[in-house]
């Protein structure tokens, strides 16, 4: 039994120490982060969540400057950082990260991050112009699917 538990924990740390990201890895993504301009993204992304649940909810307008707080504090840079170097680090090689950074530091790549927010923000209003063209075909399908379910969730009446 005492043998058994030795191989179990070698093994557990055999397999955690494969997952393992060098000092110089995180390093790497980290630069990329920076270089990607994420706390800017992350600043712009707070703001714009505050003002559309604002535009969405004006009575939370008093409450501004909280939201702002709350969100910064939890979703701020600092607060996330590691987290995206995790990830990054975890998606790519170190060479893969230190590519990308040469790349983004590129005259064209800093283009990419300009463009980046305006091509998501130009593909979600084609995507949302699909749907809107073709909404009522959606509306016809969830009243259909919701009357069928009525429909088998009637029970005969039984005649006493």
């Amino acid at each position: 039994m005492r043998k058994l538990f030795i191989v179990m924990l070698l093994s557990a740390l055999a397999i955690s120490n494969a997952h393992a990201v060098s000092k110089s890895h995180r390093k790497a993504a980290e630069e990329l982060l920076t270089v990607t301009g994420l706390k800017a993204s992350m600043d712009r992304m707070i703001t714009q969540m505050v003002k559309i649940q604002l535009q969405q909810k004006p009575m939370m307008a008093p409450y501004e400057d909280i939201m702002m707080s709350f969100f910064s504090k939890y979703l701020g840079y600092e607060n996330i950082k590691h987290d995206f170097i995790d990830i990054y680090a975890e998606e790519f090689s170190e060479k893969e990260l230190r590519e990308l950074t040469v790349f983004y530091k590129s005259p064209i790549g800093k283009k990419t991050i300009t463009k980046m927010p305006v091509l998501m923000n130009k593909g979600a209003q084609v995507g949302m112009s699909k749907v809107k063209l073709h909404i009522n075909e959606l509306r016809d399908m969830i009243q259909a699917e919701a009357k069928k379910n009525a429909a088998m969730n009637k029970l005969p009446e039984t005649k006493k």
